[in-house]
């Protein structure tokens, strides 16, 4: 981008403009798990899903174009001492979009999907949870 190009006008406004912009995909990926990766380390106990929501926070402080498309809870089936079998909750996951202009100059989105994964006990698998992070 040269100077005169800039005070001419004649400079696209919308590059730039995100974060993301004008990275390829492997890169927009890359950059954006380098911000959050700290929320997937160790074990958590909370009942609130704090590192989750961390990630949320991060993703408006750093002014990503994103949008969350679904959370659901997967179960597995348990059979107790008496022979009764009920389902316990062993992992919540969440999709979401990040949409970029990468450095071709189109419209792209990386998809991702945040999983909290049961380490807690047989009764309450999601008394503790690690995070992994999938984006791409």
């Amino acid at each position: 981008m040269k100077l005169k190009d800039l005070l001419l006008g004649e400079v696209s406004n919308t590059q730039g403009s995100e974060p993301l912009d004008g990275k390829s995909k492997t890169n927009a990926k890359n950059w954006v798990l380098g911000k959050i990766n700290r929320h997937t380390k160790g074990i958590y106990s909370d009942a609130y899903w704090t590192p989750i929501h961390a990630i949320w926070k991060d993703f408006d402080k750093l002014r990503l174009n994103w949008t969350m498309k679904g959370a659901k809870y997967e179960e597995d089936m348990t059979t107790r001492s008496d022979g009764g079998r009920f389902s316990v909750p062993v992992r919540k996951i969440w999709t979401f979009e990040i949409r970029y202009v990468n450095n071709r100059d189109k419209e792209d989105v990386l998809y991702g999907r945040i999983t909290a994964a049961g380490a807690g006990s047989v009764d309450d698998p999601l008394d503790r949870y690690d995070v992994t992070v999938t984006l791409g």
